[in-house]
């Protein structure tokens, strides 16, 4: 999953931030970094603080990529955005609780693969003090959600796992 750190230096490979496969004429083709993910597994890993995710759908690539670059960019900005639905009054906990100030809001810069994914009806609303409570500022991330519909859409950059949240 992770595109860093491939550099090559005097014919010597050094690969950096996990593993990168590469390919050739006759091996496997490179991922589509546009291909809608459906694992849960990940988004739980990063995200938990919101707890329970199901029926996921996200991307994970990075947007300054055009994948004409000889070069893998050397500090890539890995966007993961995507919406999934919580346990049925879930999103009603979260949003319940004075202390995160959650605030009417709208989703920007939806990703075309993932607009059928949204929920119709869902009336988004957000917090800057629950973003950092899920990110603990390690990483930027903004979180709706919709009591209405019991979603979170989700979009932020390089999320990293970070340790199990305190109760707020």
């Amino acid at each position: 999953m992770s595109r860093r750190g491939l550099l090559v230096l005097s014919g010597l490979l050094v690969l950096g931030g996990g593993a990168v496969g590469c390919g050739s004429a006759g091996g496997p083709a490179e991922p589509d970094p546009r291909k809608v993910n459906t694992d849960v597994e990940p988004l739980e890993r990063r995200f938990r603080a919101i707890g329970r995710l199901f029926d996921p759908h996200w991307l994970d690539y990075n947007p300054n990529d055009s994948g004409r670059e000889w070069l893998p960019d050397q500090d890539p900005q890995i966007r993961v955005v995507g919406v999934a639905r919580l346990p049925a009054g879930a999103v009603r906990t979260i949003v319940d609780k004075r202390a995160h100030a959650f605030e009417p809001s709208v989703p920007s810069h939806i990703p075309g693969e993932l607009a059928e994914f949204l929920p119709e009806g869902a009336a988004w609303v957000s917090s800057v003090r629950y973003d950092k409570h899920v990110t603990r500022s390690l990483y930027r991330g903004r979180f709706h959600f919709s009591a209405a519909t019991d979603h979170v859409y989700f979009a932020t950059v390089n999320p990293e796992i970070v340790p199990a949240s305190q109760p707020q």
